[in-house]
């Protein structure tokens, strides 16, 4: 009876971890995973290799790849301009406010992926995952992101050191299953 609790326990970890949509949140799951493979192990009387994976699987695995997914952030960054302005090669070269912003999450140790969109801003907020959604209008810069997120704060101390000259509005939105990134 033990064993097939162990066993389908297994088996709900692995399904929630192929189906989480945050990277962090699975390697979590997996090291759970881990942990209660090696309680099969040692139910099957094999304790080495329940203590090996116990170790190794859950303990050391589970630590190196969240250290690797804290070094590795990647920053997506949706730009539109205003709706009469769809040419990307002009946005891209007339758009130092954004490579400044480019240059300062790279700083951070973060990897910023722009998307230069010709869609409109309503429509990436509602479809789009992002951390950053910036419209950029003749006189305006809207940027939209998520309230949770702790890189707001350093993105909003920078702009306004920074580019306290222009008009920009920062929005923070709540989190859910459309801006989760």
């Amino acid at each position: 009876m033990t064993e097939n609790i162990f066993l389908i326990t297994l088996v709900v970890l692995a399904l929630i971890a192929l189906n989480t949509k945050k990277l962090r949140r699975a390697v979590v799951y997996l090291g759970i995973f881990s942990l209660v493979s090696s309680f099969v192990y040692l139910l099957y009387g094999a304790p080495d290799v329940a203590i090996a994976e116990a170790i190794i699987g859950s303990t050391i695995t589970t630590v190196l790849y969240l250290v690797a997914l804290r070094k590795y952030q990647v920053f997506s960054i949706f730009y539109s301009k205003s709706e009469n302005d769809h040419n990307i090669s002009y946005i891209k070269n007339n758009a130092p406010f954004l490579n400044n912003l480019e240059a300062f999450l790279i700083k951070c140790e973060m990897e910023p992926q722009i998307i230069y969109s010709g869609e409109s801003i309503e429509t990436i907020l509602d479809q789009k995952k992002f951390d950053l959604a910036i419209h950029h209008t003749d006189q305006d810069i809207w940027i939209y992101g998520c309230a949770e997120d702790y890189q707001i704060d350093a993105v909003e101390n920078y702009l306004h050191d920074n580019h306290g000259d222009l008009n920009i509005h920062l929005i923070r939105c709540e989190e859910g299953d459309d801006n989760e990134a």
